[in-house]
C-alpha cells in the first residue's frame, strides 16, 4: 500500500545524508550548443525500488532525447518524461507507474533529485532537481531518491533559461543527450 506520510520518520539531508549506493550521469545540452554533465548519487538503501527504476533507465540510455520540460527559477527543474515531450507522463522501467518507497527524506537541500508523481500518485521516469534549500513544499508529496553530486553549476544555467507561460517550458530546448551508470 501507499506509505502514510503522517508516520514517516523524516531524515534531514543536512545532518544525515543517506548512504549512496550508485552513481549515474545525465549529459545535457542547452540550445544544441552548451553541454554539461550532471552526476547524481542515488540512495538505494533508503529508496530501493525508486532507485532501481532510475538506474535501469539511465543504464539503458532511455533518457537520451528527453528534455527538461519545466524550469522554474529558484524552485526546480523538471525532466525525464520518456515518450511524452509535454511532461504529462513518463515510462517506468517496470512498465506501469509504481508507488514510491517512502517520503522520508526532507527537501531541505539544494540538488536533491525527486520522483515526479503522476495523477494516480505513481512514479515513472520523470524527476525534478530542487534548486534551493527550502523545498518543504515537496515534503510528504514527492520522494527524494538522490542528489546532484557534480554539475550544480550547470543546473543553475538550466534554471536561468528563458521560459514561456503557462507551463514554464524552456524556449530553447534543454535536452538530455545521454545517460548512464558510473561504476
Amino acid at each position: 500500500g501507499r506509505p502514510d506520510p503522517s508516520i514517516a520518520s523524516y531524515i534531514d539531508p543536512n545532518t544525515e545524508m543517506p548512504k549512496v549506493t550508485d552513481r549515474v550521469y545525465l549529459d545535457v545540452e542547452i540550445s544544441g550548443k552548451e553541454t554539461g554533465r550532471l552526476v547524481i548519487s542515488l540512495f538505494g538503501e533508503l529508496m530501493p525500488k525508486t532507485v532501481e527504476n532510475y538506474l535501469i533507465l539511465c543504464k539503458d540510455n532511455a533518457y537520451a532525447g528527453t528534455t527538461f520540460y519545466r524550469v522554474i527559477s529558484d524552485f526546480s527543474i523538471q525532466g525525464g518524461a520518456i515518450g511524452d515531450p509535454t511532461g504529462k507522463s513518463g515510462k517506468s522501467a517496470f512498465g506501469n507507474p509504481f508507488e514510491p518507497d517512502n517520503f522520508n527524506l526532507k527537501h531541505s537541500k539544494t540538488g536533491l533529485v525527486s520522483a515526479v508523481r503522476g495523477v494516480g500518485g505513481g512514479v515513472d521516469s520523470r524527476f525534478f532537481v530542487n534548486v534551493n534549500e527550502n523545498g518543504g513544499w515537496a515534503d510528504d508529496r514527492y520522494a527524494a531518491f538522490g542528489i546532484v553530486e557534480q554539475g550544480m553549476d550547470f543546473v543553475k544555467k538550466i534554471e536561468k533559461v528563458d521560459v514561456k507561460p503557462p507551463k514554464n517550458s524552456p524556449i530553447a530546448e534543454v535536452k538530455i543527450i545521454a545517460s548512464g551508470v558510473i561504476d
